[in-house]
């Protein structure tokens, strides 16, 4: 009997160990997430990809290492901030040969932004600094977005500060990997610093749904290919679908 308590008692201590070294989006709920917890899921977690190079659009971006420092999630709301398509030569000057450097020469965040596990982290860390509630929080996580949204950021911006949003609508998309179909966004939206002067993020925006009605990406899919091209830069990275599960279920 003293044996079989023994054993017990090592097998619960064990599942104990097991869970509060598990990931934070599986073991614990939205309002007990730390610092800590915040920084792996918007550094390592499977819907963040960041310190991203641009490169030749055939090449897997393999070694990618966590941000140095903070990682920023705009919180910005401007979803409405058009700006006409091409460049406006008396926007900040620059050229589009500088425009095309300056993207070549940055590293990229690229965050699965529809996903209720980004998002939470994003209003948790708002929640912890003050400003922003539990309860609007919580509020915020539980509206679900219509459509996939892919959040950019990066290093250099100007680009997307000359160019405007409309330019870019035809610059980006996913690619399924069993399929090879192409998904490309229906918006693209600006995330802007406070006074509105500068573009902080760029989110796009791709359908849920098919022509038919069907799933764009389907239950089994293996893996999602984002593209982005940039003037002469190529941005590339990958997502996969089987990994992107929190406690609830699939989380895209």
């Amino acid at each position: 009997m003293r044996k079989t308590s023994i054993a017990v008692t090592a097998l619960l201590a064990a599942a104990a160990i097991a869970w509060a070294g598990g990931d934070p989006w599986k073991t614990k709920s939205m309002d007990q997430w730390t610092d800590k917890d915040i920084t792996e899921i918007l550094q390592t977690s499977p819907w963040a990809k960041v310190n991203v190079p641009t490169q030749g659009a055939g090449t897997r971006p393999d070694g990618m290492a966590p941000a140095s420092g903070s990682t920023g999630i705009a919180g910005s709301k401007s979803d409405t901030a058009h700006v006409a398509a091409g460049r406006d030569p008396q926007q900040n000057g620059g050229s589009e040969k500088q425009d095309s450097a300056a993207a070549n020469s940055a590293t990229y965040s690229i965050f699965w932004w529809s996903s209720r596990t980004i998002r939470a982290a994003s209003m948790r860390k708002a929640v912890l600094k003050g400003t922003m509630t539990e309860a609007d929080a919580e509020k915020t996580v539980a509206n679900v977005p219509d459509d996939y949204m892919l959040l950019v950021q990066g290093t250099n911006l100007q680009i997307f500060q000359h160019r405007g949003e409309q330019a870019f609508e035809k610059a980006a998309y996913l690619q399924l990997k069993k399929t090879k179909q192409k998904i490309y966004p229906t918006k693209v939206a600006f995330l802007k610093s406070p006074d509105e002067s500068t573009v902080t993020g760029v989110v796009f925006y791709f359908p849920k749904k098919g022509a038919g009605d069907e799933p764009t990406i389907a239950p089994d899919e293996k893996e999602v290919d984002f593209y982005l091209q940039m003037g002469d830069a190529k941005l590339y990275t990958y997502f996969d679908p089987r990994k992107m599960v929190d406690s609830k279920g699939e989380d895209l």
